[in-house]
């Protein structure tokens, strides 16, 4: 393992801060695609603002690639208001943009640990993207990229020390520990959201995502961190037991109902969502 046993959240948000952020070979993939079906092979700038923010929700460390390359482009007051993925996309500008996606290094697909998470995190941004506009006057785009970015730290270290977070992850899987930051911290001596923090920080990442991510009570605080804990439940089942009271929360701070939070629910198959509808009225 790189660095030492001893080492807290800060020596690895240190360490990490200064690592170059690869990116998944699909984002590559789908850029080509999206510029294919804009300008038939040719690269369009007419292709939306909407398109290409778009392939941040599928990628977060393209994400974090982003953000960060815009934070350094622009004067620091400029840089701590851009607060959603159509913003970063907007700051960059389209070639520099697609040249962060080209050169970008790949994250190899054999690091399952990795996909995994980024999958999970994917999900809650777009889960978050999706409540957020159920509500008239919450912006989704700042929604989604506080939940993209809630879990950062820990996809950090799937990305350069996988074995880390694999420790937490069989310490869970153990029984030893009931819950994810349990386990880290007693598999690891941390929780991998101080690692998140501490790196928003040290990037000089706008200050409202932290507050998103570190939780207060605010509305949208609570439906950004509920979208993320809907994703680490989804990602066990449909029948984990614990979605139900994060769907009927979904309904209480979208003022919509369950049918409606549950329809909204990205990547989730018809049955899935009857299956959902149905437990968590049993359970009221």
């Amino acid at each position: 393992m790189i660095g030492q046993s001893w080492w807290e959240a800060a020596q690895w948000a240190a360490y990490l801060e200064h690592q170059e952020q690869p990116i998944k070979a699909s984002s590559k993939a789908a850029l080509r695609v999206l510029e294919e079906h804009a300008g038939e092979g040719r690269r369009s700038d007419t292709l939306s603002g909407q398109a290409y923010a778009a392939l941040m929700l599928d990628d977060p460390m393209l994400a974090l690639r982003l953000i960060r390359e815009a934070n350094k482009r622009l004067p620091r007051r400029m840089a701590r208001d851009i607060t959603t993925p159509l913003g970063v996309m907007l700051a960059l500008g389209t070639v520099a943009f697609r040249e962060q996606i080209d050169t970008a290094p790949e994250i190899s697909e054999e690091n399952t640990g990795f996909m995994t998470c980024e999958a999970r995190t994917s999900l809650a941004a777009r889960i978050a993207y999706a409540w957020g506009a159920l509500h008239y006057d919450l912006d989704s785009g700042e929604l989604a990229m506080a939940a993209l970015l809630a879990n950062a730290g820990e996809v950090e270290l799937w990305a350069f020390v996988p074995e880390l977070p694999q420790k937490a992850l069989d310490e869970l899987h153990s029984g030893r520990a009931t819950r994810s930051e349990a386990a880290q911290r007693q598999a690891c001596g941390f929780a991998f959201l101080d690692v998140t923090l501490l790196l928003i920080d040290a990037w000089n990442l706008p200050q409202l995502i932290k507050q998103l991510i570190r939780g207060d009570e605010g509305l949208r605080a609570r439906l950004a961190r509920l979208a993320v804990n809907t994703a680490r439940h989804l990602s066990n089942g449909a029948s984990d037991p614990a979605l139900p009271d994060d769907l009927r929360e979904a309904a209480k701070l979208t003022g919509t109902t369950l049918s409606v939070v549950i329809s909204a629910l990205p990547d989730i198959s018809a049955e899935e969502k009857a299956v959902l509808l149905e437990a968590t009225e049993a359970a009221e």
